[in-house]
């Protein structure tokens, strides 16, 4: 059988959410005028990013361990490019995407309770977490306000982006 990745893909109203997972030894291609990540958080394995300009190559090793549990991974710098992703084991991401490469956001994850901003958008990233008194989930994701909220981390993975103006 051949290696495989899957590709989630969902429109919110300011920005994409991709879910993406693959099979070790697996293969994907993203080309420029497709690309639109600029934030990826890792929930499970370890691939490489191999940007493909005309005059150079990278890799890029992403993975998921307890010392990036709590990392989000910009990957602004690969926008522009061909974009080469290969499986070092079996693994599951997540990408925050824009709608338009011209507008730039700002990312982090947030482990305890915060003041919002009106230009930021709150993501589950993994597990369930506490806001409010409202539990999150996987995927689930709000608008935030200029307005202070407080947090129960549970095992969640809680990522705030906040759009540059």
């Amino acid at each position: 059988m051949n290696p495989r990745i899957k590709r989630f893909i969902k429109k919110c109203e300011d920005f994409y959410v991709c879910a993406e997972y693959g099979d070790k030894n697996s293969i994907g291609v993203e080309f420029p005028d497709d690309r639109k990540t600029v934030y990826q958080y890792m929930v499970q394995g370890k691939i490489s990013l191999i940007t493909i300009d005309e005059d150079k190559f990278t890799r890029r090793l992403c993975e998921a361990n307890d010392s990036t549990r709590h990392q989000l991974i910009d990957v602004k710098e690969h926008l522009n490019n061909r974009l080469l992703l290969t499986a070092e084991e079996d693994f599951f991401m997540i990408g925050f995407n824009t709608l338009y490469k011209d507008i730039d956001w700002d990312g982090e994850i947030k482990t305890e309770s915060f003041t919002g901003n009106d230009n930021s958008w709150l993501i589950i990233f993994d597990g369930s977490s506490v806001i409010n008194g409202k539990t999150l989930y996987r995927f689930d994701y709000a608008k935030l306000e200029n307005k202070f909220y407080d947090i129960t981390l549970n095992d969640g993975i809680i990522a705030v982006f906040t759009k540059k103006c």
